[in-house]
């Protein structure tokens, strides 16, 4: 598993074929989304992920813009 951030932005890559790899991105994937950042995949388009799925492989989080 590795992890990547770039500006405000955090990718989150692994192997799917591990399962180390995959419980690790799980943890991180819930840790992060319970405080709030979206989850996000880039297949052909962006689109918002709400459940972690091991054959995404990456994932980008985004954190949410605050004030308003």
């Amino acid at each position: 598993m590795k992890v990547s951030k770039k500006g405000a932005k955090i990718t989150l890559t692994w192997r799917k074929d591990t399962p180390e790899d995959i419980e690790k991105a799980r943890r991180f994937f819930v840790k992060i989304t319970k405080q709030g950042w979206l989850a996000t995949s880039r297949c052909t388009e962006f689109r918002r992920i709400l459940e972690f799925e091991p054959e995404y492989e990456e994932i980008l989080f985004i954190p949410l813009s605050e004030g308003g």
